[in-house]
């Protein structure tokens, strides 16, 4: 791109001009911008649509374990919203599968009730995870789900001292590695909002930190 002479730049008239227009110009991009960002919907919108759209699934259970194929949809109805998730695949390849062992015990009539008791303790679903890993640990599951009380374990692991060095032993066995730890996966509805406010966020106000969401 070619520039003015030096002689014209120091002109007092085309100076002045070149001054307004640059102002002008930054004004319209702030104004582009600001514009971009307001056409996102709020997030209360955002979580209106999702917990809508759970609820009309046909059993549809809250606090029940998703199935990937169950919560593709949200991001179609999202982008329609007006907020296309940049990251969606990402987000749903941490999604159980629906053929995933977890998704097929927890979604028996005994697999339901042993659901809504663990996904009131902090980590249940993690713990259970990664109990289906290690040796025997799938047998053991299904054992809890169908016997009475099994649930309690999850419980005494998730919320007591012993349940936590009891889960340390466990990080000893084969593929038992971090069993105290997150997995990192998507289980619940609440866990799905509260990845896509830590995105929405980021987007809108990068200088907040993400705060809680729902209970669903």
């Amino acid at each position: 791109m070619k520039t003015l002479p030096e002689s014209l730049i120091r002109h007092p008239l085309i100076a002045a001009t070149a001054l307004i227009l640059s102002l002008l110009w930054a004004g319209q991009s702030a104004y582009a911008a600001k514009a971009k960002k307001d056409k996102l919907p709020s997030f209360a919108q955002v979580e209106e649509v999702v917990l809508r759209y759970f609820d009309s699934l046909p059993g549809y259970q809250p606090g029940g374990i998703l199935a990937r194929s169950e919560v593709e949809p949200v991001f179609d109805q999202l982008k329609m919203l007006g907020w296309r998730v940049v990251d969606a695949k990402a987000m749903l390849a941490r999604v159980p599968a629906d053929q995933d062992f977890l998704v097929q015990q927890l979604r028996t009539k005994k697999g339901r009730k042993f659901a809504a008791k663990i996904a009131g303790y902090p980590g249940g679903y993690d713990r259970i995870d990664r109990l289906t890993r290690i040796p025997n640990g799938r047998k053991l599951l299904s054992d809890l789900i169908r016997g009475k009380g099994g649930y309690e374990l999850i419980e005494y692991m998730t919320s007591s001292q012993g349940g936590k060095n009891l889960g340390k032993l466990l990080g000893n066995v084969p593929k038992g590695a971090d069993f105290n730890k997150p997995t990192g996966r998507i289980y619940t509805v609440k866990d799905l909002l509260a990845e896509l406010k830590t995105r929405y966020i980021a987007l809108t106000q990068p200088e907040k930190k993400p705060g809680a969401v729902g209970t669903r």
